[in-house]
């Protein structure tokens, strides 16, 4: 049910931060605590366990979160069913895994006010282990900065323009209310969300200043919004395809998009030659049709 975003008792303000989460226990309280301690007020969180056979949904519930509850519908599915259930004005995605520095939401909240946009985004930092097993500590590690061109559905599927969903801040308007996730295990959910925010005409806006924002913990352990590098590389495949068949009805294929899907195939060649000769000759012959116009 994706009425949620359209209701009238949208409270102008209020900030969702919507967190996925399967068998997350090891991390989500230390995630739930970067939430309550943000600078900006109001906030709700909204936490969707997919699932999970562990801790994660008492943990939530303790910490005064509000615990939804699906059943495989993978990260897409949980973020959707976020989406329906929130009240607010803008919209916070973080994984259960992942933290926000202080004055995250408010820096961006603010920028989308004084600009009028629709979706801020900024860099983010790697949140790196220092010791080991079962005594992790994590520190920040490298600012990973996208590279956004003029095409900016274009520069989002590529590698250089990957922004992190936790490292965005998303205002609800005619351009964003429409976007939903893709749902399974079988798709690359997060870079087709956030192209298709461009390709709907959402404006974005950089928040990027020298003050942390998301922190992205890299870990060994269990991550939702992973997959097997197989299926991750056939979801980028069929991200491809749909963007191709999209930009061929509108606008054509300029150099720029040429670009990007040009990668995107030739990533998921590489990736699936020895694993998957199907999908392997699916994204080869994609991308040497593509090389051949």
């Amino acid at each position: 049910d994706h009425a949620g975003l359209r209701r009238e008792d949208v409270v102008r303000g209020l900030v969702s931060v919507i967190v996925p989460a399967f068998n997350a226990e090891r991390w989500i309280a230390e995630t739930l605590t970067s939430i309550r301690a943000q600078t900006y007020e109001p906030l709700e969180t909204i936490v969707v366990d997919d699932d999970s056979d562990d801790a994660t949904a008492s943990i939530a519930t303790a910490s005064g979160a509000t615990v939804l509850r699906t059943h495989g519908g993978g990260p897409g599915g949980a973020r959707n069913a976020g989406l329906a259930r929130a009240r607010s004005e803008f919209v916070q995605f973080l994984d259960a895994d992942d933290l926000l520095a202080t004055g995250k939401i408010a820096r961006q909240v603010a920028v989308l006010r004084a600009s009028g946009a629709d979706v801020a985004w900024e860099p983010f930092h790697d949140l790196v282990p220092v010791a080991s097993p079962p005594n992790a500590v994590f520190t920040v590690g490298r600012k990973l900065t996208p590279e956004l061109g003029a095409d900016l559905a274009a520069s989002l599927l590529s590698a250089r323009g990957f922004v992190q969903l936790g490292a965005m801040l998303v205002r609800r308007s005619p351009r964003t209310d429409t976007i939903w996730f893709a749902v399974g295990r079988e798709v690359v959910e997060d870079i087709r969300y956030t192209v298709a925010l461009a390709m709907a005409g959402a404006r974005f806006v950089s928040s990027e200043s020298d003050e942390l924002g998301l922190l992205y913990r890299q870990h060994a352990g269990v991550r939702y919004s992973a997959r097997p590098i197989a299926s991750f590389a056939r979801g980028c495949a069929e991200n491809a395809i749909w963007a191709q068949e999209y930009w061929e009805r509108h606008g054509g294929l300029t150099p720029p998009r040429r670009a990007a899907l040009s990668e995107a195939y030739a990533f998921a060649a590489r990736q699936l030659a020895s694993i998957d000769r199907e999908s392997f000759e699916r994204a080869a012959s994609r991308g040497q049709a593509l090389g051949a116009e």
